[in-house]
């Protein structure tokens, strides 16, 4: 199983027109089945005065979850369509909404069903995308001397400031994301060091 994954690399706001009915693509960067539903509430409530507020979402990194709605357009002319843009980019932790304002023209089943993918596909194409990689996330508690030994062994490991989080206190607290096949290497080292009592402890955390 790869710990590599696609997902967009900008939120976007695509419009584009059909039949004089107006079709905005908003694509959202969400990282769990919650944000997503929050996000379409918001949207779907700044769009109220739409006619539809169809959706698809593609959440979770190696195990990925995917859902779409009609939202009272014919059943499979809009949500699918939206979902099918989305894996033909190979994408995940993304969530399209595509706002409709009728123009006064039926587009039929299968005219519903390329408008709503050709509005999906162009306000992906404008976000892009980026190469990420699965990661476990850590907390680590520390004293202060072993800082420096510490950044060392999370340098090693991709784990750049991106990725790394530090408190200061009466001792060191640092959250950092290790990509998922370089975890074994870092637990272990982990491990070695906190029954040396070198460092507090560690846990995983998320």
């Amino acid at each position: 199983m790869s710990d590599l994954y696609n997902e967009p690399a900008a939120e976007t706001v695509t419009e584009t027109k059909v039949q004089k009915s107006l079709f905005i693509a908003h694509v959202c960067i969400c990282s769990d089945e919650a944000e997503a539903r929050e996000r379409i509430r918001s949207i779907s409530s700044d769009h109220r005065q739409a006619n539809h507020n169809c959706w698809a979402y593609r959440v979770g990194s190696l195990k990925c979850e995917e859902y779409f709605s009609d939202d009272g357009e014919p059943a499979g002319t809009a949500g699918k369509p939206i979902l099918g843009a989305i894996l033909r980019q190979e994408l995940t932790n993304v969530l399209v909404v595509v706002t409709r304002y009728f123009g006064g023209i039926k587009l039929g089943v299968r005219g519903l069903i390329e408008a709503y993918g050709n509005a999906a596909s162009e306000g992906l194409l404008a976000s892009g995308k980026v190469l990420r990689r699965v990661r476990t996330s850590y907390e680590i508690r520390m004293p202060y001397d072993m800082a420096k030994l510490m950044d060392r062994l999370l340098d090693s490991c991709d784990t750049g400031g991106e990725f790394r989080t530090i408190e200061y206190g009466e001792y060191i607290r640092v959250r950092c994301a290790v990509p998922l096949d370089l975890a074994p290497r870092v637990e272990e080292t982990l491990e070695e060091w906190k029954n040396t009592r070198r460092i507090r402890g560690w846990d995983p955390v998320g």
